[in-house]
């Protein structure tokens, strides 16, 4: 395809022109690359704090519901998480035990 496009551009094959031109190409596929690497890293990096500030959240309200007899203890099968520094279970509609 590129030597196609290099074609097209006017450039005979088999020239230091033509080689510039397939070197060209691929630089600025490569960049598009890393450019679109950077911007899926991004998106990630945002995905997890999201994640993360949702999961504080959770945290922050099975702490304050905790002897709420309203919301049930929060286990396994809850829709959240563990915190892994205290060994218990949170999630939106949770309290603590």
């Amino acid at each position: 395809m590129d030597q196609n496009q290099c074609y097209a551009f006017g450039f005979e094959p088999e020239t230091d022109a033509f080689a510039e031109c397939m070197m060209g190409l691929h630089q600025q596929r490569a960049a598009a690359q890393a450019n679109s690497n950077l911007y899926r890293q991004a998106q990630l990096a945002e995905q997890n704090r999201r994640r993360e500030a949702r999961q504080d959240l959770y945290k922050f309200a099975s702490l304050q519901r905790s002897g709420d007899p309203r919301f049930p203890v929060c286990g396994a099968s809850s829709d959240g998480g563990m915190d892994r520094r205290t060994l218990t279970w949170y999630g939106p509609n949770c309290r603590a035990r």
